[in-house]
C-alpha cells in the first residue's frame, strides 16, 4: 500500500492501545514502526537487488521481529519520558508516572508492523513474508496498491478520534475497517470470478484459465487475464456494469525455451520470472538487432486514465537484446514507465559470455 495508509494504520493504533498517551513520543514511535519495512526501498540500488529485496526481509516475519526488538530499544528512553496533560482515564490516582516496559513496545513496534505487512499482502504485487526460509510472494487479490476509498475512510477515524471523547471506538472503527474493507473486496473478486469464468465458458472457446485482480478504482474496476495456453487475454471488468461486453487485448506469452535460455545466461530474467505472474513478450528490431521486451500484465491497466496518466509505458519491464545467433548481449530493466526500449547505448548491460 502507499505510505498514507501506512501512516494512517500507525495512528489508529496509537490512538487505540491503553496507556500510551502517557507518552508524548508513543505518536512517533508508532508512525515510524508502521512505515518502517518500506526501508528497504533504498537498498535496491540495482535491478536485481530491487526485485529481491523490495518485500523482502524486512517485510517477514521474522525480519519484522528484530526490527521491532530494534526500534523499541531505540525508542525505550524518550517513551519513559513524563507525559504531557492529564491523564487517562482510569490511570493510577496517585499520578505517578508508569509507563509501558520495553517487552510491551517490543510488542506494539511488532503489531504495527505487522499490520504494514498485511496492508502489503492484500495488493498483487506479493510479500515475502516467510523469508530467509522461502523467497515465495504472499499475494491476495483485495485491493488495488492506491484505494483511496479505504485510505479516506482511515483518515475520517483518525479526525473523529481526535476528539475529547469516543476517542478509542473511532480508532478501533478504522481498525476494524482495514479488515472489513478488504474482506469485502475479496468477496466482490469471487464473484467476479465466478461471473466472469462462468461467462467464458459458455463460449466455443473457453479459455484454460481465468485469473481477476484489483485495478485502479477496485472493487468498482477489475482486470480479467484469461489464458488460452498461447496467449494472454486482458479486459476491464466494471462491478456497476456488469453486462457490458468484455474487450479482450491479446498478448504473446513469453516462450519458455527462450526465456530459460535467458535466465541460464542473466540471473535477473530468472528472478523476474519468478516475480512476474502474467508475462508476456515482444520480438522487435532494433539497429538491426532483435530485442524482446518482457512485461508484466499485473502492472498493465484497462482503466481509461490510467493509461492517459501512464502513456504507452508499463511499470517493471525487462528488456533482451539478442545476438544473430540467439544468444543474450545485453539487457535493460525499466522499473517506472517508460516505453522505450533501445535508449541510449550506455542502459543496456552488456552479457559477458
Amino acid at each position: 500500500m502507499d505510505p498514507i495508509t501506512h501512516l494512517a494504520s500507525g495512528a489508529l493504533v496509537a490512538m487505540i492501545l491503553p496507556g500510551t498517551r502517557r507518552s508524548r513520543w508513543f505518536m512517533p514511535f508508532a508512525l515510524v514502526c508502521a512505515v518502517l519495512p518500506d526501508v528497504d526501498v533504498f537498498f535496491g540500488s540495482t535491478p536485481l537487488a530491487y526485485l529481491t529485496v523490495h518485500r523482502g526481509i524486512t517485510h517477514s516475519f521474522l525480519g519484522g521481529a528484530v526490527m521491532a526488538l530494534l526500534m523499541a530499544l531505540l525508542f525505550l528512553p524518550l517513551l519513559r519520558r513524563a507525559p504531557q496533560g492529564p491523564p487517562e482515564a482510569g490511570s493510577d490516582p496517585r499520578g505517578g508516572v508508569h509507563t509501558w516496559g520495553y517487552a510491551r513496545y517490543a510488542m506494539a513496534a511488532y503489531a504495527l508492523i505487522l499490520l504494514h505487512i498485511f496492508l502489503d499482502c492484500i495488493t498483487t504485487y506479493g510479500t515475502q513474508v516467510f523469508l530467509p526460509f522461502s523467497d515465495y510472494r504472499v499475494a491476495l487479490p483485495a485491493v488495488f496498491i492506491i484505494d483511496p476509498v479505504m485510505t479516506i475512510a482511515m483518515l475520517a477515524f483518525i479526525v473523529a478520534a481526535m476528539g475529547r471523547t469516543h476517542r478509542r471506538a473511532f480508532a478501533a472503527a478504522g481498525l476494524a475497517w482495514t479488515l472489513l474493507w478488504p474482506g469485502a473486496s475479496l468477496a466482490v473478486q469471487r464473484h467476479v470470478h465466478d461471473t466472469v469464468a462462468a461467462r467464458l465458458a459458455a463460449q466455443p472457446m473457453p479459455p484454460q484459465s481465468v485469473a481477476v485482480i484489483p485495478e485502479a478504482l477496485a472493487p468498482f474496476n477489475w482486470k480479467v487475464v484469461t489464458d488460452d495456453g498461447r496467449r494472454y487475454g486482458m479486459a476491464r471488468y466494471q462491478l456497476l456494469n456488469p453486462d457490458a461486453p468484455l474487450a479482450f487485448e491479446l498478448f504473446e506469452k513469453a516462450d519458455p525455451v527462450l526465456y530459460r535460455r535467458l535466465s541460464e545466461a542473466e540471473e535477473l530474467f530468472r528472478v523476474y520470472g519468478r516475480f512476474a505472474m502474467f508475462m508476456t513478450q515482444e520480438t522487435r528490431q532494433e539497429n538491426g538487432a532483435p530485442v524482446v521486451a518482457y512485461r508484466d500484465l499485473r502492472f498493465a491497466s484497462t482503466v481509461p486514465f490510467m493509461r492517459m496518466l501512464r502513456g504507452e509505458g508499463v511499470p517493471f519491464q525487462l528488456f533482451a537484446r539478442l545476438s544473430a545467433d540467439g544468444q543474450l548481449e545485453g539487457f535493460r530493466f525499466v522499473q517506472g514507465r517508460s516505453a522505450g526500449g533501445s535508449g541510449a547505448e550506455e542502459s543496456w548491460v552488456p552479457v559477458v559470455r
